[in-house]
């Protein structure tokens, strides 16, 4: 993982966001938008990401239009939604997208950062709770 990605406009997330990709991907160098119009900017001024945590509840819409617009750029992208929103509304939408993770806010940024290590041994970045959704799905 080279280049990551953050779509958050809650400063303090997108500060222990940035500490987690740091973490589980040393050198990976990081861009951050606050909106989907920054968003849509950032992207087409830049390489796509090889990873992009992107929060749902954004000021001017929801994050799963940069999930579906970075998917039909390049499928090679791990999309990943980092949001505070469990239900389906948010969670199916999401994956159906093309997100290949989903992790709740409400976790430390320990449990962020293990999560995001498995996708190197191929496991899913998912929230406990999300995959309880899933399976009960």
């Amino acid at each position: 993982m080279r280049h990551g990605f953050i779509l958050e406009d809650v400063p303090e997330s997108q500060d222990w966001l940035s500490q987690a990709l740091v973490e589980s991907f040393p050198g990976i160098t990081i861009a951050v938008a606050d909106s989907l119009q920054e968003a849509r900017q950032r992207l087409s001024a830049m390489p796509l990401p090889d990873i992009a945590l992107i929060d749902l509840g954004l000021p001017d819409g929801s994050g799963i239009e940069i999930i579906d617009l970075i998917q039909q750029r390049s499928s090679q992208t791990l999309c990943i939604v980092a949001s505070i929103y469990d239900d389906d509304g948010h969670v199916f939408p999401a994956l159906r997208a093309g997100a290949r993770g989903y992790l709740l806010k409400d976790q430390p940024v320990d449990s962020i950062v293990v999560a995001l290590r498995g996708i190197a041994i191929g496991e899913p970045p998912l929230s406990p709770a999300i995959a309880r959704r899933m399976l009960a799905y």
